[in-house]
């Protein structure tokens, strides 16, 4: 069936209705026109990102974002992240953007695509295009204003006197090789099926500190004398009054310690203090430590995502890593 609109790449004007339209059928994510434009622009030439749209009388109704995993250790891992309004699907729009997403992927090497699917009509799309099911994530969210914040004087109080504080981002800028060094740890230590690989600081720096979106000021850093070595950043939409985790993570000599929810409780706090009223996070359906956390802090689960998975060729020598 041929496609009831049009197919195009995108262009950097249909930066809001593209975030108009993840923000309506994706609310549980946190988006705006200036991130997206961030994360086209912030990717490696290697990632090969593309991002597609679907338009119905000049309406921006669908997308395909799609690279290749360039923080992976597997170079061949192809992402497809697809949506199409409601009253636009089963037009042909949704196959014409797959079609597309696919070819540019394949033709860049990918051996695995890995598709994000958000409800029952993605579910149902990805399993008649032969993929299946790995693994889910949940997403939650706190509300800001009702958090119980109770613990985090007493928990301060005993880690000052361990000789550990709470600094914000702003504090540690001239020091971001530590700091990459701290986040690449706890990156490479996340549940996941494509394990992380060695990220260029150069890269990292561009992409993760370069985010429009990272609060300096809302993002939370432990510190063991003068040594980071926990941090619970966040991206902050300060206007719609939402932010959501970037990452939460602590060096594996100092985990057990409560010191990534110290950092939590700071940056919720931060949050607070500053009109934050939603504060949103996703987690592996596997990762109970850092689920408990979040229970315990208040975090109620909103949605499943699912990871799917569709292998098109043979994965590297050695087999997949």
């Amino acid at each position: 069936m041929a496609p009831d609109g049009h197919i195009r790449l995108f262009r950097e004007d249909d930066a809001r209705p593209v975030a108009d339209l993840m923000r309506r059928l994706v609310p549980q994510y946190l988006v705006t026109p200036a991130l997206i434009l961030h994360w086209l622009r912030s990717a490696p030439e290697r990632a090969h990102s593309r991002l597609w749209v679907a338009e119905v009388e000049g309406r921006v109704v669908g997308l395909a974002w799609v690279d290749l995993k360039w923080w992976a250790a597997d170079p061949g891992i192809g992402s497809i992240f697809l949506l199409i309004d409601t009253p636009s699907r089963r037009r042909g729009l949704g196959s014409a953007l797959y079609d597309a997403a696919e070819r540019h992927l394949l033709d860049h090497g990918a051996w695995k695509l890995e598709a994000q699917v958000v409800d029952d009509d993605g579910r149902r799309f990805a399993e008649r295009r032969g993929y299946h099911e790995t693994r889910r994530e949940r997403l939650s969210q706190l509300d800001v204003p009702t958090a119980d914040l109770s613990e985090l004087p007493e928990l301060a109080a005993a880690k000052a006197a361990e000789g550990v504080r709470v600094v914000p981002l702003r504090d540690l800028v001239s020091r971001a090789r530590e700091l990459h060094a701290l986040y690449e740890e706890a990156a490479k230590d996340m549940p996941t099926d494509d394990p992380h690989g060695d990220v260029d600081f150069d890269e990292w720096e561009r992409e993760t500190l370069g985010n429009p979106l990272l609060d300096a000021e809302g993002s939370m850093n432990v510190l063991d004398g003068d040594r980071p070595v926990a941090f619970a950043w966040l991206l902050v939409d300060r206007e719609g009054g939402r932010a959501v985790h970037e990452l939460t993570g602590t060096l594996r000599a100092y985990r057990g310690r409560g010191l990534a929810r110290l950092a939590k409780l700071a940056a919720i706090e931060w949050c607070r203090e500053h009109g934050i009223r939603t504060l949103l996070t996703g987690n592996d359906t596997e990762n109970a430590p850092m689920l408990a956390i979040n229970d315990r802090l208040g975090y109620r689960p909103t949605v499943v995502d699912a990871e799917y998975v569709r292998v098109v060729g043979d994965p590297p020598a050695g087999g997949a890593r």
